[in-house]
Formats: C-alpha cells, structure tokens, sequence
C-alpha cells in the first residue's frame, strides 16, 4: 500500500513540474554586438545578452529580479496569460507598480503553455536596451518529430539608446522627429560583416526546428533560405497543421516555428535571408535593410545565393496567417460586445505627433489599472475610474469580444494582446477591395500579435475569461511610448473577489510613492476633477 501511494505521489509531482529558479540582477553592460557601435545595454547579472530561458510544460518559472538600474524597470512573459495571477504580467501602470531602482520583485510564471515566447522590460523602451531573451516552454508531448530545436532571435538592433530616439520621436520638431536612423540586424545578438557570427549550422538530412522571433524596437523581419522550403507548424505558441512556406514575414512581437529539412550533401552552403523592412517614422521613406548570412553545411563549401530577386526561390508575399489551421481545433466565439479602433497617427496640441485608438492617446496612471479594478468597490465598473488616458474598455464575465482595428495610417502595426490569444476572423483593406478581403475557416487561427498593413483592417475575438487588467497596444515599441495602447478591465467583481496583490507588489508601490488604492490618480471612486484629458489631435478629428 505504502508503494502504491508513493508511485502516485511521484507521479502527481511529475505531473505538476519542477520548480525552475533564476536569481537576476539587472545592470548596465557595454557591449558591441555587431562590432560597430560599442554602447550601453542592459544586461544581467553584468553579462549582456541575457540567457535563454527553456522550461518544460507545467514547471514554474521563478525570476528573482534585483534592479541595479538608475530607473523602475519591470518583466514581462510576452505570451503568457497569467491565468490567476495577472499581478505577474509585468506590465507597469497596468499590473503593476514596477520594481524600483535597488528595488526587487519575485516573478512566479506557470508555464501551461507550450511554444515560443520571450521575457522583456515593459516599461518604455528599454527592452531596445538588450534587456530581452526568448522563454521557450518544451511540450510533454510534441505533435512533430524533428532532429534539432533551434532559436533563431532577430533583431532590428539600433546604435542609439532608446531614451536618445524616445526623446527624438516626441520632440516638437519636425525636422528632428523625421530625421532618419536606422536598425541593424542582429541573429541571436551577434551582427556585422563577419557572417561567422551569424552562420547557422545545418547536418545533411536532419530535420531542424527553427524558433523565428521578431525581438525588434521597430520593423518587420522578413525570413528564407535560399533553396530550402519550409513548414510553419507553430505561431504564438498555437500549433499549427503543416503549411509549406519558403518565406516568412514576423512584425514584432510574433513568433513561428518551422521546420526545415536539410540537404543531403555537404557539396554547398546557402544564404539564408532576414531582411528588416522600416516602418516607423511618418515622413521618412520605408525601406528594406537587406541581411543575408549562410547555412552552413561544410566549412569552405561553395556559397548558393541568388543574383537577383527574380533568381531567389524566396518570395517576400505577405504571409497569411488567416490560412492557418490549430491543431486545438475551436470554432470562433460569437459577438456580445464590439469594440470598434480606429488607427491614426496625428500632431497634436502639445506640438508633438503621437499615435491613438480613436483619437485618444494612451498615458500611463499613476495608480495601477489593476490595483484600481481591486479597490474601488463598484465603481471598478465605471471607466472612468481608470483615467480616461488609459483608454479603458470594461469587459463582462464570459462575454465574447469581437475587436475591429482599422489601420488609416501609412505604416504597419503589429497588435499585441496581454492575456489571451485571439480568433483571426476576417482581413480586409479599408476601402473595401473584393480582392483582398481574406475570411477565416471553421475553425480560425488563434495568436497573440496581429500585423495590420497600411489602410487595411483585421477583425479578432476572444472570450472574457481570464479576469485581470489587459493591454491591447503597438509592440512597435516607440508607438508604445507615443501612445497605441488600450486597456481592457476584464470581469471586475471577479478581480475583487479572486485576486489578492502580494505584498511585494503593494512594497514597490509605497517606495514609489504610488498610492495603494484609488482610481487613475489615487482618489476615491471617479472623484477626478483636474484629471488631465489631452493631448487631442489638430488634425483627424
């Protein structure tokens, strides 16, 4: 009797997972990674990049944070729901206060999904700083057989630190904000001229698992292989069925798997692709920053690349993901609630150009969204009570949310949504062409990051299951900063009823000088008399 219960304890711990503990203590480093421009980045534990995180299904990441930083930074699992714990999702003013300089937080990540993620600072640029690592959570049971797992992180890096181009895109210059600078590429945080840095080593007839992450500040990351066609098996961390590609585009933020099977001779090496296309500034032409290194099969084999775009076997057609069918089968949720965004970049009354959802553009509270939801009593329910900069949307219990962003500007967005993923239900362009308007199957793809090209829309839905406080904004980090973002409150009697702040939450926010209850800006109820409401656009209103 005693075995048999000591079998069934070993195996409920089994089926629980392991504990996984990291101690960082993040600090400015200098590097150089692509051996042009040595700068500070932030680092951890005073080495820069940060290391891969690899855990397996149903462990628990545990990340002692320790800021050694002259600002409050913050940690988020982009991907990660937080199903009963949104005071982890590391986004400051939304879930939390932040960890303050010479401050620490602990960071408790249940990994019950599987695939690709990555950790990063969410708090205004600084993940441009360096301070980001792919988050990779190993299935206890893949659905596709592969020989080699392997991470390929691209990054449009930029030479600049991102207080230096913040400062530049908000100034009240135009000359200054349309000044151009550019991103360099950087393939699992080495770049420059000397491709060894960048080289990816494939052996003859083995089956690779490559791990595509877009990690960029700005630009879409267009990826191929010369020669070599791919299957996308995996996006946001939804499998996928097989779909032959020989080309991949990732806005930032997104994540594929595909698979690629080598060659079976050593005879040639060929060039692999990861192109960054610019799309940031208003008034700066876009443009495509070639990159190409090499796969290597033999040191000093004869290089295959293409002469000319019309010899490569890479195409650069936008990648519909529409297309893609889960393996998690699920037909898309109704509508109960339509949540219409519209797109627009504008200059506004404060001189500067900013982004916005309806003509309102985003500003953190002082008082954390979710803490607001928490302590405001029935008032939570009223938006108003979370500042009207936060652009607040309420969300009842198990509603189904259908979203409709329509994208009016000249530039590509790519939208990502904290604690769900969402039904891509219906593409389109603004003008209503027939011939690009693109539905869903049966049964959608679902993924947490959506690229909205210029003039066009996407309409998405989930369902209001996971109660906490949601941003909906641009990962392109600077529109973050000038202002694409949403909030939803999501079922906020069910946060007041479920959900308790740990006290190192609460400690932060006292050592900021936060307060710990209240609406937007600390007070009771919607008592916001003087609550600032501007910027507003000089124009698209």
């Amino acid at each position: 009797m005693r075995v048999c219960m000591l079998i069934i304890s070993l195996l409920a711990t089994a089926a629980l997972g392991k504990r996984v503990e990291l101690n960082w203590k993040i600090t400015y480093v200098q590097a150089n990674p692509d051996g042009e421009n040595k700068r500070q980045v932030i680092g951890v534990n005073g080495k820069w990049p940060p290391p891969v995180i690899e855990v397996d299904q149903d462990d628990v990441l545990v990340i002692n944070a320790f800021n050694k930083l002259d600002e409050a930074t913050s940690l988020h699992a982009h991907g990660f729901h937080q199903r009963g714990t949104p005071y982890y999702d590391g986004a400051m003013g939304v879930s939390e206060c932040g960890i303050p300089p010479n401050g620490n937080f602990t960071y408790e990540l249940n990994a019950a999904q599987t695939g690709t993620y990555w950790l990063h600072s969410h708090y205004k640029g600084q993940y441009s700083d360096g301070l980001r690592t792919p988050l990779i959570v190993h299935a206890q049971r893949e659905h596709y057989k592969y020989d080699h797992d392997m991470v390929v992180m691209l990054e449009g890096w930029y030479h600049r630190e991102s207080r230096d181009v913040g400062e530049q895109l908000l100034s009240t210059s135009q000359s200054v904000r349309e000044a151009p600078f550019r991103p360099y590429m950087l393939v699992n945080s080495r770049g420059g001229s000397d491709l060894r840095h960048t080289t990816l080593h494939f052996e003859p007839g083995k089956t690779y698992r490559l791990r595509l992450l877009n990690v960029a500040a700005t630009g879409m990351v267009r990826f191929g292989i010369e020669q070599h066609s791919m299957r996308v098996i995996e996006v946001d961390g939804v499998d996928t069925e097989p779909k032959e590609v020989n080309s991949m585009q990732l806005s930032v933020g997104q994540r594929v798997s595909v698979l690629v099977t080598a060659k079976n001779s050593t005879k040639a090496n060929y060039a692999y692709h990861a192109d960054i296309f610019t799309d940031i500034q208003a008034g700066v032409d876009r443009a495509v920053l070639p990159f190409t290194s090499i796969i290597e099969y033999a040191q000093g084999a004869p290089l295959r690349n293409a002469t000319s775009d019309e010899d490569s076997t890479v195409d650069w057609n936008f990648f519909e993901d529409i297309d893609l069918v889960p393996i998690d089968r699920q037909p898309a949720p109704g509508v109960h609630k339509w949540v219409p965004l519209e797109v627009r970049t504008s200059i506004f009354d404060d001189r500067r150009e900013h982004l916005a959802f309806n003509n309102r553009t985003y500003e953190s509270p002082l008082v954390p969204t979710l803490t607001t939801a928490l302590t405001t009593g029935y008032q939570a329910f009223y938006p108003d009570a979370y500042g009207f900069k936060s652009n607040p949307i309420i969300l009842d219990p198990m509603t189904d949310i259908e979203v409709a962003m329509f994208n009016n500007d000249p530039n590509s967005h790519p939208f990502h949504l904290h604690g769900h993923n969402f039904f891509i239900i219906h593409r389109g362009t603004i003008d209503n062409d027939p011939t690009k308007y693109r539905a869903s199957g049966q049964y959608p793809v679902r993924r947490d990051t959506i690229t909205i090209p210029p003039k066009e829309f996407a309409i998405v839905r989930f369902t209001a299951d996971n109660p906490g406080a949601w941003l909906l904004h641009c990962h392109m980090i600077w529109h973050g900063e000038q202002g694409l973002m949403a909030t939803f409150i999501e079922s906020p009697y069910q946060i007041q009823n479920n959900t308790r702040l740990p006290q190192s939450v609460k400690d932060n926010c006292v050592s900021m000088g936060i307060p710990l209850s209240g609406n937007s800006m600390g007070r009771d109820g919607i008592d916001l008399p003087d609550e600032p409401r501007g910027p507003f656009p000089l124009t698209g209103l």
